[in-house]
């Protein structure tokens, strides 16, 4: 079952789109769906290798692990605090 969705793209960009499709026998919607399908599994290919590295991790030096993941979790607040404390600025 297909979705319809809309999307606004430079007309251009689907100009170039539309003769791709036309020579290549796909099709505009065909080359979104294909595209949304492979980021989609280069994510998460990427969140399946990291959750590998992660447990390794910790089996290696659990003690650490939980460090280093706070460590992480406080660069994290720190940063999205900063982006935020930059977008009231910027306003």
């Amino acid at each position: 079952m297909a979705v319809k969705i809309s999307i606004s793209i430079p007309e251009t960009l689907h100009e170039e789109l539309r003769t791709w499709a036309e020579k290549t026998g796909g099709t505009v919607s065909g080359f979104f769906a294909e595209l949304a399908q492979q980021r989609l599994d280069a994510d998460r290919a990427s969140r399946e290798r990291l959750a590998r590295l992660v447990e390794k991790d910790r089996a290696v030096d659990p003690e650490g692990y939980d460090q280093r993941r706070d460590a992480m979790r406080e660069r994290m607040h720190a940063a999205k605090q900063a982006a935020a404390a930059k977008k009231s600025n910027a306003t």
